[in-house]
């Protein structure tokens, strides 16, 4: 078996405010997560979105505006951009 991960630290710190009662939600989050294994191979997120809610929790639309830090992309630039963004879109239905 290998190592045991006895480093390991995730962290999740997440809000949300509805700007329109249960109609419009705001959502901030920020993300950590260091494996533990290596130095260097870290990874932060920061989060920002909405979540329209057509249908209470049954029919609803989100978005997300991430940011990411990766600190292995920054070790090792050959891999590529040690920051980048995303904007995800989800529809979320439950029958």
């Amino acid at each position: 078996m290998g190592k045991p991960l006895t480093n390991l630290w995730p962290v999740c710190l997440q809000g949300s405010y509805f700007l329109i009662p249960e109609k419009l939600q705001a959502v901030v989050k920020w993300e950590a997560l260091n494996p533990g294994h290596v130095g260097n191979n870290g990874i932060r997120s920061n989060t920002g979105g909405l979540n329209y809610y057509i249908h209470g929790d049954d029919i609803k639309l989100m978005v997300n505006y991430i940011h990411t830090w990766s600190d292995f992309h920054e070790a090792n630039p050959s891999f590529g951009e040690d920051q980048f963004d995303e904007v995800i879109g989800r529809i979320q239905l439950m029958f």
